[in-house]
């Protein structure tokens, strides 16, 4: 028989049963306001922000390198290229070892790593030691704090508004990224690069003691269950509002928690004599997306634990299960469309195809900015949309508008600002990274327990595709005099990415459908 390790939790009484005594040494204790989940979610999100921040931030610098060390464009972009690489690249690998030694240990160490690099290069005289210190350490950082770390949050912490959840986190990444740049380009062109290098250091160090301290691996290390999960007698263990974490009332036993769940661990609670077993939650209480994720699937979707496994074994092998599915190609081809027509296209060549017509520099980079501050609105609502539509058809529609957009693109863009190009960059802003609160609830609907992981992978087509359309569109700008034709293809892209979301199945409960296997 398992072991099972039991973590007490009081939990008050049924209202019949009356109010004990202040002075009984049985009275139950207050219940916290707000859930723990939210403090988890709240932490994951400053990390994110400053990580999303830090990657970003060699691209203010280019310049300030050129001018001091003579440096070609070329050399300085190399070291950028593998920054942005292992950001994707390592998102997998890094949820493994956050299955394998939690969260709060590979995130403090991620943050370490960051400042270690940007803290090495004030010393460095030599190019290979900006791809050392901006490239790999800083890159191996920021990777390890990516997207996957969002589905890992979600998928332990939150039964209930998951992909809610998951739009706020993945708003910090790209607004930490697009509305930090201003900040930081203003501070080197006062003071110089050191002293911006030198304070992302001092970020993210302080940022350590803040994860270690506040972020919690699992809901059960603290004897509680995750955000709306079920609980015994058909009553939800947190209340379904926003932000509380009350009791249902009525009495409860334990909740052995599934074997699979770090250790099967037993939550106490109060009245002897209530059966063991925790019931369903009830339908309302989940968005559509939870409710598929948390229903019974078909074997092949879910891989078992694998706790005990190395971090890089666990990875390759959710890579391999994946990859078998058609499902998981289709995700990863719609993801690579989306940091082609992302991070690839107007991340890196908006603000110089503005300056093409006439636009100053600082105007494009501040517009850039103000496509940063609507992404957070975007995503938040993308989140709170993935709770209650399908988001197969939430992706086809936020590629098949971003494409139009791009493919317009060419005709607002003039020397200065006017209205039409205003509209574009708030429509550009709240789609612009919309898209993944719908990819992370198909990646949890199709692969299970190994959806983080496979996630990471779907992540790393993602910089994948935005690092190969980053340099075509060079390519053509230099080939063609503008880059009109790189809008138009890539609007044609979102077009492609658009069919293929709607290609995708919905996996449902065991006995409903077949299993979307190639």
């Amino acid at each position: 028989m398992p072991h099972h390790r039991r973590v007490t939790q009081t939990v008050p009484a049924h209202p019949s049963s009356g109010s004990p005594s202040s002075g009984s040494p049985s009275a139950p204790r207050r219940p916290a306001r707000i859930h723990r989940a939210w403090w988890v979610a709240l932490v994951a999100f400053v990390a994110l922000v400053g990580a999303a921040a830090f990657r970003a931030t060699p691209s203010v610098m280019i310049e300030p390198f050129r001018d001091e060390f003579g440096w070609s464009h070329g050399t300085i972009s190399f070291a950028i290229s593998v920054n942005i690489m292992l950001y994707g690249l390592t998102s997998p690998f890094a949820a493994a070892l956050m299955e394998r030694f939690g969260m709060r240990r590979v995130v403090s160490f991620a943050l370490s790593l960051v400042a270690v690099g940007s803290g090495l290069t004030v010393f460095m005289t030599a190019s290979w030691q900006l791809v050392l210190c901006w490239g790999l350490l800083v890159g191996l950082g920021t990777g390890s704090m990516a997207l996957a770390f969002v589905a890992t949050v979600t998928d332990r912490w939150f039964a209930a508004r998951r992909g809610l959840v998951s739009g706020i986190l993945t708003a910090g990444t790209a607004t930490g990224q697009l509305v930090f740049l201003p900040l930081l380009a203003l501070l080197i062109e006062d003071h110089g690069w050191r002293p911006a290098s030198l304070i992302v250091t001092g970020v993210a160090l302080a940022a350590v003691p803040l994860v270690w301290f506040l972020l919690r691996d699992r809901p059960e290390d603290v004897g509680l269950l995750p955000y709306g999960a079920a609980a015994p007698d058909g009553a939800a263990a947190p209340a379904e509002s926003l932000g509380t974490g009350t009791p249902p009332s009525g009495p409860l036993d334990s909740v052995t928690l599934p074997p699979g769940t770090r250790g099967s661990t037993t939550v106490q609670a109060g009245a002897p004599g209530s059966p063991n077993v925790p019931s369903e939650s009830p339908a309302a209480a989940l968005g559509p997306s939870d409710q598929a994720a948390s229903a019974p699937l078909a074997p092949s979707a879910v891989e078992p634990s694998q706790r005990g496994t190395g971090a890089a074994t666990r990875a390759i092998t959710a890579l391999t299960t994946a990859a078998r599915t058609k499902a998981f190609w289709l995700l990863a081809g719609t993801f690579a469309i989306c940091g082609a027509s992302t991070n690839g296209l107007v991340g890196t060549h908006f603000v110089p195809a503005a300056h093409d017509h006439g636009m100053p520099v600082t105007t494009a980079a501040g517009l850039l900015a103000v496509i940063g501050i609507f992404d957070l609105i975007g995503t938040v609502a993308s989140g709170w949309l993935t709770d209650r539509f399908d988001p197969r058809l939430l992706l086809g529609v936020y590629y098949a508008l971003r494409g139009v957009s791009l493919m317009v693109l060419p005709l607002l863009l003039a020397g200065e600002v006017h209205p039409p190009m205003l509209f574009f960059i708030v429509f550009y802003g709240l789609d612009w990274v919309a898209t993944v609160p719908p990819t992370i609830a198909l990646c949890r609907e199709h692969f299970g327990s190994s959806g983080p992981i496979v996630f990471g992978w779907v992540l790393a087509s993602h910089q994948i595709g935005a690092a190969l359309v980053a340099f075509g569109a060079g390519l053509t700008r230099d080939a063609y005099g503008s880059y009109d034709l790189a809008w138009i293809s890539a609007g044609a892209l979102c077009a492609m990415a658009a069919a293929m979301a709607l290609a995708i199945r919905r996996r449902i409960p065991r006995g409903l459908t077949a299993a979307d296997q190639l």
